[in-house]
């Protein structure tokens, strides 16, 4: 008598998935040790926290570009760093100079924007035009820097600033909105226990994503998405991914409301439709970084930006997901707080 078939087969796995499991998770709980600090005391901290995270990405895009030959190379990865850094930090820069100037404390300053003026995103046009006309002169002095070249040092400084920018953005924005409508920003309750929540909902949504994708697509992946850009991604990844997140995400967010601790001022149990609409949009745009990141990195014939991260690869590979989804979580956020208006 035939053994029917079980109705959902289990791959089993090989002791090169497993060790990479282990080496994965092990290399998590360790970045998750540091990083959780900052992002929960914020200001200065969480400053200092994407102020390297965006530092060592944009060294990784230059480390993967095949310049090691150019006679530029150690100006362009001073020059990457500091555009990357200027388009994270520009509201900080602008307003700083700006106290500087009017004699004012600067450190002050500087608080007081992360916690009382960081409304919304902002963007240099002059950083971004410094930058191309930077890249364009290199090629022309140097035929190791290809047209090809400086159109992906645009693109990737101007995706990984302005991504960095929009961690920052989500972390700072809680302080900044609640304090408008009369809640002491400022008090150990709402510092240490509620101004943090909405950025630990991100990863909630991005991290899950990553999480519940890797071990359903390991587990049961059997179509794949797309081989050619990411071999081993599948569908049925993508799926428990998504569900797994979506559910994840949004009873965390939910469950902050119903017990006081609403995640934003728009992010509550009135608002549930706001609260599902992002937990959906998360893992989705999540994994569409992880793929605009993969196409770049078939494109150079590389794995990793790097091996910085032990199992996860470079600091890029760790934070492709994390990045488009807080930049997409940052500008529904800016939409909805401003009466959905496009023009902010």
């Amino acid at each position: 008598m035939k053994k029917n078939k079980p109705v959902v087969e289990v791959n089993e796995l090989s002791t090169e998935q497993k060790t990479s499991v282990k080496v994965r998770t092990i290399t998590g709980l360790i970045l998750a040790a540091i990083l959780i600090p900052g992002v929960i005391l914020g200001s200065y901290f969480f400053a200092i926290v994407v102020f390297l995270v965006a530092g060592f990405g944009a060294y990784e895009i230059v480390a993967v570009s095949n310049i090691s030959k150019s006679k530029f190379k150690i100006l362009i990865y001073i020059f990457t760093i500091a555009l990357v850094e200027s388009f994270v930090f520009w509201v900080l820069i602008k307003n700083n100079f700006q106290a500087l100037s009017e004699s004012k404390d600067v450190f002050a300053t500087f608080d007081s924007i992360l916690t009382n003026d960081f409304d919304k995103m902002y963007f240099s046009v002059f950083a971004f035009i410094l930058g191309a006309g930077f890249y364009f002169i290199i090629s022309f002095l140097d035929e190791e820097v290809t047209i090809q070249t400086v159109f992906y040092y645009i693109a990737m400084t101007m995706i990984v600033g302005v991504c960095a920018q929009s961690c920052l953005f989500l972390r700072q924005i809680p302080s900044v909105k609640f304090g408008q409508l009369g809640i002491d920003i400022n008090s150990v309750d709402f510092r240490f226990f509620q101004s943090w929540l909405l950025f630990v909902y991100l990863v909630i949504g991005v991290f899950g994503n990553d999480i519940f994708a890797f071990f359903t697509g390991i587990l049961f992946g059997k179509h794949k998405v797309n081989p050619r850009i990411s071999p081993k991604k599948t569908w049925e990844g993508f799926a428990g991914g998504l569900i797994c997140s979506t559910l994840l995400s949004f009873g965390f967010a939910m469950i902050m409301s119903a017990v006081g601790r609403p995640i934003f001022p728009l992010y509550d149990i009135e608002h549930w439709y706001y609260i599902l609409a992002v937990s959906i949009m998360m893992p989705i745009v999540g994994d569409i970084g992880d793929f605009v990141f993969s196409a770049i990195k078939r494109g150079f014939g590389i794995k990793d930006f790097s091996n910085l991260l032990p199992g996860h690869g470079g600091m890029l590979d760790r934070m492709d997901s994390l990045f488009f989804g807080a930049a997409a979580v940052a500008i529904f956020t800016v939409m909805i707080s401003n009466g959905w208006n496009f023009m902010v």
